[in-house]
């Protein structure tokens, strides 16, 4: 916007979110729409390490909205489908080709709908672990955080491939909002905060000709 304006990186931003809504977590993973990171905090919330996916959204929340789609339901009916169903049924997780390929042959098998809505959460999960978390351990307290915090089958997932009690992952409070707390509470600690005003910023928009609607 422009060099007056503070800017605040990504990862920093969830992480302090993070630690100012949920003090006690230690780490906290975060499945977007298009994003899966994970970051570990210190004892004050500082960040202390962290990941995240590539290009490939396999691993997050769109991969699930093709695939519900596929099913002819919403991300809502699945999410409460996988979170009652008995087990997961086998699929793989690395490609959305792949996933549709065992769906095709789940569903002439006769599997139930519930157990292949299951099964797709548990492989996002999985190919967070593999791909996004690569061996590393997250610290407990946990907290499931972005909007797949909100998707009850998604928690339930994680919570069996992590092997966690469930009282050991909490989710976030306001899932999909973390960064954005914490790039506002960046902002309440800045210096020049009673700049960061929203008619400042639009004043700052305008003169680079930017089109607002």
């Amino acid at each position: 916007v422009g060099p007056d304006v503070a800017q605040l990186n990504e990862i920093v931003a969830f992480s302090r979110g993070i630690a100012k809504l949920h003090p006690s977590a230690r780490s906290a993973l975060e499945i977007g729409g298009h994003s899966a990171r994970w970051v570990t905090l210190e004892s004050g919330g500082g960040l202390s390490d962290y990941g995240q996916n590539q290009l490939c959204a396999a691993g997050s929340g769109v991969f699930l909205e093709q695939q519900a789609s596929r099913l002819k339901m919403s991300v809502e009916e699945l999410s409460a489908l996988a979170a009652n169903a008995r087990r997961g049924a086998t699929i793989a997780g690395r490609c959305s080709v792949f996933a549709k390929s065992d769906m095709i042959h789940l569903q002439q098998k006769g599997t139930p709908v519930d157990e292949i809505a299951f099964g797709l959460c548990l492989a996002v999960a999985r190919n967070f672990l593999s791909t996004v978390l690569k061996g590393r351990t997250l610290s407990l307290p946990l907290v499931m955080a972005g909007g797949g915090a909100a998707n009850g089958g998604l928690v339930r997932a994680f919570t069996e491939v992590l092997e966690l009690d469930p009282k050991q992952l909490t989710c976030s409070a306001h899932p999909g909002a973390e960064s954005a707390y914490g790039a506002a509470h960046a902002a309440l600690l800045d210096p020049s905060y009673p700049e960061h005003t929203l008619e400042h910023l639009l004043s700052r928009l305008r003169q680079r000709d930017l089109v607002l609607e």
